[in-house]
């Protein structure tokens, strides 16, 4: 059966269920009426043994995204009538999960089951239509800025600093506009922001081809404003912009500063959008409301939604950012090559990715394999944030827990068992050596406790278990280069 067809037929305005009918949308009124109470519960009881089993096979976004609003109707004979008040995630499970559905069903039911959706009735919606005007797909898209395929969620590499914002978009890509919407997000130049945003539009036109996405840079979008003023085409323009189903607009604050027409002009698209319950996805350098010069009700309406930010990558993230980046690139790059370049390009993801494209070429130029001295040599007239390695509490906390085995709250709790102890010993000795600029007190503070004579006392212990434990020592060693480079 198809996933398109089948007990509910929408094709006609009706709705029909093994011979009865009713009116559907907002004509119709609940569907319960064509199931008696034990088809009800029959359908209930299905339904739940089938949703616990997908959410083991569909990642959790998704799953949450999708799933998690759908309500069994009822199960007559061999069919289960699913609901959800959302037509597009009816559409989308179509597209993407109803072969699993059913197999799941067959397999809990122990029969063929056929599984039908319908979207629950609604209200007449209020809001008033869009523009009636159509524009020819292939000029639309030839009027839009093309999406670069390798930007992609797969290939973006996730850490603490980025989570969330990453999580925001796979939500908005997962289920556009009944997600969080709009979507603000923020950060310095260079750490992911467009990637998030052309991932969500790369993930949208793989999985929905039936939605319309459009990526616009704030550049492109002033410059064809000015276009369509000037050539009095700008009922094209608002067709390029009102009628599409995501809309993600790059780099707010550079039309903070333009002039009316342009503020008033997004605003207008916007709204547009926004009462149609279409996607909108905003990113900027800076939070909506230290925009200053951004007209107050647009940064009002991008207030309105969710607001997420990505900070600058820290020491793993940015070592995990180079170790995938030089598999793609097919370079053998060794550990402490990579901790040289994560140490010496701090702020931006590009500074990572233009140091392997240096590096790759180097290393074809002169036919010899990269190692630390050649990455050093390479580097040296690229400018980095920092010109030595510049380590954290953070950083020497994780690492020691990892090799310890042990929890990081346990190393700043009061336990006095050895191997906490000394691992909280070591922390503030590599802290006490590593970072020259933190007192005692502080180094204390960062672990707990009050008094600077704990941390005389832990270099106290660990210089007397480097002398009695060569294996101590050794590791030890190996600690303070790990943080060093």
């Amino acid at each position: 059966m198809d996933a398109s067809q089948g007990l509910v037929n929408f094709s006609a305005g009706q709705v029909e269920v093994n011979g009865l009918s009713a009116v559907s949308g907002a004509e119709s009124k609940d569907h319960d009426f064509l199931f008696n109470k034990e088809e009800k519960d029959a359908g209930v009881v299905l339904w739940h043994s089938i949703y616990e089993k997908l959410g083991s096979e569909i990642p959790s976004q998704f799953f949450t995204a999708f799933f998690e609003r759908v309500k069994a109707l009822g199960k007559k004979g061999n069919r289960l009538v699913l609901e959800s008040e959302s037509g597009q995630v009816i559409t989308h499970i179509r597209h993407r999960y109803m072969e699993l559905l059913r197999k799941i069903a067959c397999e809990i039911a122990g029969d063929t089951i056929d599984v039908d959706l319908t979207e629950k009735s609604k209200e007449p919606n209020l809001v008033a239509p869009k523009e009636n005007i159509r524009v020819q797909d292939s000029q639309l898209k030839s009027m839009a800025v093309t999406l670069n395929p390798n930007y992609t969620f797969e290939r973006f590499v996730k850490g603490p600093t980025n989570e969330h914002a990453l999580a925001a978009a796979m939500g908005a890509a997962a289920n556009p506009s009944d997600f969080h919407n709009p979507l603000y997000i923020y950060g310095s130049v260079g750490l992911g922001k467009t990637h998030l945003m052309m991932a969500l539009g790369n993930y949208v036109e793989a999985n929905m081809s039936w939605l319309k996405v459009a990526y616009v840079p704030s550049e492109s979008f002033q410059n064809e404003l000015i276009y369509a003023f000037q050539n009095k085409s700008v009922h094209y323009f608002d067709a390029r912009y009102k009628n599409v189903d995501v809309f993600l607009f790059d780099d707010i604050q550079l039309i903070s500063n333009k002039a009316d027409a342009t503020q008033e002009k997004i605003f207008e698209i916007f709204n547009t959008l926004y009462q149609n319950r279409k996607q909108v996805v905003i990113s900027g350098d800076r939070p909506p409301q230290s925009l200053s010069r951004l007209h107050d009700r647009l940064q009002s309406r991008f207030q309105s939604g969710l607001i997420v930010d990505i900070k600058q990558p820290n020491l793993e993230t940015r070592l995990a950012i180079l170790q995938a980046r030089s598999e793609e690139m097919q370079l053998k790059i060794p550990f402490e090559a990579l901790k040289f370049i994560a140490v010496k390009f701090t702020t931006q993801v590009r500074q990572l990715e233009a140091a392997l494209i240096k590096l790759k070429f180097t290393s074809e130029y002169e036919k010899h394999p990269i190692d630390l001295q050649m990455a050093k040599l390479a580097l040296r007239d690229m400018p980095g944030e920092l010109e030595g390695p510049q380590v954290s509490i953070d950083e020497i906390l994780r690492i020691v827990a990892r090799t310890f085995h042990i929890d990081e709250k346990e190393i700043k709790g009061q336990s006095r068992v050895e191997n906490i102890a000394l691992a909280r010993h070591t922390c503030m000795y590599l802290a006490k050596k590593l970072i020259p600029g933190m007192s005692l007190q502080q180094i204390a503070q960062a672990f707990g406790r009050t008094d600077h004579s704990t941390v005389i006392h832990a270099e106290k212990k660990i210089t007397e278990y480097m002398d009695s434990d060569e294996g101590y020592a050794i590791q030890l060693q190996e600690l303070m280069e790990d943080l060093q480079f």
